[in-house]
């Protein structure tokens, strides 16, 4: 078997239809927001944050609206993730992400909204540092600017103010 290639044959060396040395590169997943999810955060802490790459993820999801609740859900729990470990500078970059969210994709909002609330909500509530609870009314005015409707904002604000 050393003249044929393993493209044409398999590691195992057996013709399996199910294979994945032997399925089309075509018929394989993309999932090509995952990559961009990932370009939007700097690699170096000193490294400033690509605002082309944020908006480049916006348009995609924008394009694709399916995507969207995946990477709202993955940006929620990265914002999670930095509240915790304290590094401002990446949520930061999480809340930039969903205010150019709430500007690009203003129609499909209610695919994001729950998300974009929890992360404002942490926002407003943490305590350890101001310009985050600042970054949180920004992110809240910009949310409540960009609806097309109002019915997501009435319940949010609602649900609230009942907690508070």
């Amino acid at each position: 078997m050393g003249i044929i290639s393993r493209k044409i044959f398999p590691a195992c060396g057996s013709m399996c239809v199910c294979c994945p040395a032997l399925r089309s590169r075509s018929r394989q997943t993309v999932k090509r927001y995952i990559k961009l999810l990932a370009d939007i955060f700097p690699k170096s802490p000193d490294e400033l944050p690509n605002e082309r790459k944020i908006i480049k993820l916006c348009e995609y999801a924008a394009k694709n609206p399916f995507r969207i609740p995946k990477i709202a859900k993955y940006l929620e729990e990265r914002c999670y993730n930095e509240l915790r470990s304290e590094d401002i500078k990446l949520v930061k970059i999480v809340a930039e992400s969903f205010i150019k969210f709430l500007s690009i994709c203003k129609v499909k909002i209610t695919y994001f909204a729950v998300d974009v609330l929890n992360v404002i909500s942490e926002l407003l509530d943490y305590s350890k540092n101001e310009t985050v609870q600042t970054l949180g009314c920004q992110s809240l005015t910009r949310f409540i600017y960009c609806q097309v409707n109002n019915t997501v904002q009435n319940i949010w604000l609602i649900a609230y103010v009942a907690s508070s």
